[in-house]
């Protein structure tokens, strides 16, 4: 925040520019990235952030411009540089961790392999051997491959871009296949009736803010990074209800003066509609009005100080190590809670917004795991149609009225 001629200043975050010593402003942007993957600036001066501002954006369209119309420099743009034109049209529009992983993505894996290529000389085989070599020694400590969900990831920011180019009018062949591996769906874990209650009498006998933060996932659906960011002033009583409206995550730090790799974060929760306000049940309402705290405490504290997703994880597996759950990783609490929520015949709708989901699909395909107690209820209803069924029914009414007795 600056002033400048009597006018209030608000850089845009990630912008990169700011107000040196001097007085004089300065602006810098992505030339390209060395042979290591490391961000190349060019640096801008002038004597107010309008100017500066200005400037910036001249020189990246011209940049821009020139490599669409010069065909001789377009055909041999490295895909390291396409890589690196993409991330500057997209800065201002994806959330800041959405773009600290996908230069993470980029840096560590991507630009390694496939940076120095020449565009016109990317095929689909080039393609392919990337996502084999990943899938078998991807990993940067070299101790094997990288999970077919973490391949998928690659490939699909490589085709952003590629798609990026040909809208730009980059020498982009169109004949490359991008071909995804195989996923296996992962093994989804919800507690158990039985392992609930045993979790909640703990829960319940020991009434701590960490505690509180395990009620909450098991009873409102809420995410790890939600539950930390989540203040007592989110709370309506009169209502009965919590509203999301933040997250705490924690990301790479991919500025070039980063002091550490990663930091906190806390911004908007995961997509739009992750943003909402959930009612909450009557009995967890008594328990959390006993223990509200000031409006401006996070829950999990009890006071002004955050509590990061990696410290709460660690606490919650402590507790789940003492209630012999240690098996169980924070997101079943989630998936316990949809899980709960259909055995009592939820409505799919609302569960789908109470969880943050743009759609019900969504739900039912990821969260909704029925309990095989639940098929055999349903699958008993069929009695009710079958003729044989019906038959068998009535034998067992007119058996039950009229016993046999086999004594003499």
């Amino acid at each position: 925040m600056h002033k400048q001629k009597g006018v209030l200043i608000l850089g845009r975050h990630g912008e990169n520019i700011r107000k040196r010593k001097d007085g004089r402003w300065e602006a810098r942007y992505i030339m390209g990235y060395d042979e290591h993957g490391k961000a190349q600036y060019k640096y801008l001066y002038g004597k107010t952030y309008y100017e500066v501002r200005d400037l910036k954006n001249r020189m990246m369209s011209e940049k821009a411009t020139r490599k669409s119309l010069d065909n001789t420099s377009n055909m041999k743009i490295t895909f390291g540089q396409l890589l690196d034109d993409w991330l500057l049209s997209i800065r201002q529009d994806v959330k800041e961790s959405t773009y600290s992983r996908y230069v993470f993505l980029i840096r560590k894996h991507i630009f390694p392999e496939l940076g120095n290529l020449f565009l016109i000389n990317m095929t689909s085989e080039t393609i392919d051997r990337f996502t084999c070599k990943k899938l078998n020694e991807g990993k940067l400590n070299a101790k094997g491959g990288l999970s077919p969900k973490t391949v998928s990831g690659l490939l699909s920011i490589i085709k952003l871009a590629l798609d990026f180019g040909k809208e730009r009018k980059y020498y982009c062949p169109d004949s490359i296949i991008i071909k995804n591996p195989r996923q296996n769906r992962p093994e989804i874990m919800v507690l158990s009736l039985q392992e609930q209650q045993q979790l909640e009498r703990y829960l319940f006998a020991g009434q701590e803010p960490v505690h509180t933060g395990i009620l909450l996932s098991l009873y409102a659906g809420l995410r790890i990074g939600e539950v930390c960011a989540l203040k007592w002033g989110d709370f309506s009583f009169m209502n009965n209800t919590v509203t999301i409206c933040r997250t705490i995550m924690r990301i790479q730090d991919v500025s070039p003066d980063a002091v550490h790799k990663t930091k906190i974060v806390i911004g908007q929760p995961k997509t739009e509609c992750s943003n909402r306000t959930i009612p909450l049940p009557a009995f967890l309402v008594r328990y959390l009005r006993r223990i509200g705290d000031s409006k401006n405490c996070y829950v999990l504290t009890g006071s002004e100080e955050y509590m990061e997703p990696r410290t709460y994880y660690i606490k919650y597996k402590k507790i789940m190590e003492i209630c012999h759950l240690e098996q169980f990783n924070y997101h079943a609490l989630r998936h316990t809670f949809a899980t709960r929520c259909i055995e009592n015949d939820f409505d799919l709708k609302s569960l789908s917004e109470i969880l943050g989901h743009a759609n019900v699909t969504t739900t039912m395909q990821r969260y909704v795991h029925p309990s095989m107690n639940l098929k055999r209820q349903h699958m008993d209803k069929l009695e009710h149609i079958s003729v044989c069924g019906q038959d068998f029914s009535q034998d067992e009414q007119q058996n039950a009225q009229n016993p046999v007795n086999h004594c003499d």
